[in-house]
């Protein structure tokens, strides 16, 4: 579950290439709200700076209480310096901290669990050549703003293993449901696909691994739908829909400044 959560988050990250913006979005689950989320991005030609937070919300926080907070410092063409997440869920919290020296280049990663200190970081054949999962959202925002598509396979790291990013172009769609989004219009469709790399993967599916294979069983991978709310302002995320054999996960853009 926190995995899952996790990794929603990094996909409602996405960057722009303007000035700040700050941004929420509501994630629902039967037509009810479950998840706040909050994202703020700066972006500056030489640096970056992306962070959001999120929390299980009303029913949702005392039948699945969770939140996480996800912070990510980098430079141009989204090469990260730091990256931090901490998750908490049911009253346990973890803090996982990674350092690129140089930029890009992943160093260390620390893993705070209670009052345990920890070194996690992994073997370097595993992390080489990756990026957080926040600048690897980035890299696909990036390329659509370069080409007008969004097709690509990008490499992350998520603390433990490596992982590609395989985004594929589904069209143009015209969004209209007012009463939950505060954007309506045409939005680009993206789909999402994570294929496992190196690192010590569960055996079984589980988290958003396990959320990918139900929907891809009835050709239903996760959709990312991106637009610019403004004509001055970037490309960003303003909905996401996820199918699993539960029923539909829906996250809209709510607000943008």
């Amino acid at each position: 579950m926190r995995l899952a959560l996790a990794a929603l988050l990094c996909l409602l990250s996405a960057p722009a290439f303007a000035a700040p913006v700050n941004a929420t979005y509501g994630l629902y689950t039967g037509g009810v709200k479950m998840i706040d989320v909050k994202a703020t991005l700066d972006f500056k030609p030489d640096s970056y700076h992306m962070r959001t937070e999120a929390s299980t919300i009303g029913i949702f926080a005392k039948l699945l209480p969770w939140s996480g907070v996800f912070d990510t410092l980098g430079v141009s063409e989204f090469q990260p310096s730091k990256h931090d997440y901490t998750v908490k869920w049911r009253g346990d919290s973890e803090t996982l901290s990674f350092a690129y020296a140089p930029a890009g280049k992943l160093t260390s990663v620390t893993k705070i669990e209670g009052d345990k200190k920890t070194d996690e970081t992994p073997d370097s054949d595993v992390a080489q050549g990756t990026r957080d999962m926040l600048s690897a959202v980035g890299m696909v925002l990036k390329r659509y703003e370069s080409t007008g598509k969004c097709a690509g396979d990008t490499l992350a790291f998520d603390g433990k293993r490596s992982l590609t990013i395989q985004t594929r172009d589904v069209g143009t769609v015209t969004l209209n449901n007012p009463k939950l989004s505060s954007y309506t219009g045409p939005a680009h469709g993206c789909s999402i696909k994570i294929v496992q790399g190196k690192g010590k993967w569960p055996k079984k599916p589980r988290g958003w691994m396990k959320i990918q294979q139900m929907g891809e069983k009835e050709g239903k991978l996760p959709v990312l739908w991106i637009a610019r709310p403004s004509a001055e302002g970037p490309v960003i995320p303003v909905r996401i829909d996820i199918h699993t054999k539960f029923g539909d996960v829906i996250a809209h853009l709510t607000s943008v400044q």
